[in-house]
């Protein structure tokens, strides 16, 4: 069992590679120090629970520490902003071992130098299992809202949705293969954030499901989202994951409209505009106040903490 100095030591070997002039203070005591910037600051924070989150049966600590990071690296980019430091706060178990959290921390650190983020301090503390806590700070010109989507946008996806929720629904039924990946390390396409951010009238990042992420769109905007399950039928990937969804007895569009930790961005854009590379059109913003789905009205299926 490792004592509490070696784990610390372990994070700041690691966290303590990057460098950046605006650092005035970092990993090591009671508090970083950053330079004040006149850019407004955009600040993110999330929190993943072993067993609610993630599971260690099937997910190395390596995929859980980049895909707690990426979650909140997807939100600050999701409002149009970029991230720059991370507080890392992790509960772990008193049999963790050095070798366990470096595995832990190079996860995030490879994820954070992505993107050329860096951690700037943390705390640890004991918990039966292990609960992840980070929150990024980011710089942001203008902030992208749910709340700014207008009558006669159309809405774009970075990609299509339903992976997470595929790979969840396939390690459940004990099979870890490449399958599942998105799942336990999903990937987020930051550089088609920052594409589209510029021309974005909205923008959001789909966490808990498609139509979630829509409904609060359309609630924020008082406005209506038509989507055309064809255009979502016809995009790249669908085919691969209804075949997967027939494989497993699952319903594709459950996957789609309903799963979340997919990471991918949802954007409303002006119908004038040229939309960058990468994206798919899924529909269309109208006057109204609600989310339909081929003419008929989508409940709201994503996931809920307390429900």
């Amino acid at each position: 069992m490792a004592r509490e100095s070696e784990l610390l030591a372990a994070l700041t070997r690691i966290f303590s590679r990057g460098t950046d002039d605006a650092v005035i203070v970092g990993i090591g005591d009671d508090a970083a120090v950053v330079k004040a910037s006149l850019t407004p600051l955009a600040l993110a924070t999330d929190m993943a629970v072993e067993g609610t989150h993630f599971n260690r049966n099937w997910s190395s600590l390596y995929e859980i520490g980049a895909k707690v990071t990426a979650a909140n690296f997807a939100d600050i980019f999701a409002m149009g902003g970029q991230p720059e430091y991370l507080l890392v706060a992790a509960a772990l178990p008193k049999n963790f071992t050095v070798e366990e959290i470096e595995e832990l921390a190079l996860g995030i650190y490879d994820e954070a130098a992505s993107v050329g983020a860096l951690v700037v301090g943390g705390d640890l503390t004991y918990s039966e299992r292990i609960v992840i806590s980070i929150s990024v700070f980011g710089s942001v010109a203008r902030p992208l809202l749910r709340s700014g989507a207008h009558v006669g946008d159309r809405v774009l996806l970075s990609r299509l949705t339903g992976e997470s929720a595929a790979g969840l629904a396939i390690l459940q039924r004990g099979i870890l293969d490449g399958d599942s990946a998105e799942h336990r390390n999903p990937t987020v396409e930051y550089e088609k954030a920052q594409a589209i951010s510029s021309i974005a009238h909205s923008l959001t990042d789909v966490s808990d499901g498609l139509i979630s992420e829509l409904s609060q769109i359309a609630d924020a905007s008082h406005v209506q989202i038509e989507i055309d399950r064809e255009l979502l039928q016809s995009s790249e990937g669908f085919s691969r994951l209804a075949s997967l969804a027939t494989e497993h007895g699952c319903d594709v569009w459950e996957w789609i409209l309903h799963g979340g930790e997919d990471h991918a961005f949802l954007a409303t854009v002006p119908s004038g505009v040229t939309i960058p590379s990468g994206f798919i059109e899924i529909g269309r913003v109208v006057a109204g106040s609600r989310v339909l789905v081929d003419g008929f009205i989508a409940e709201h299926q994503g996931f809920t903490h307390f429900e």
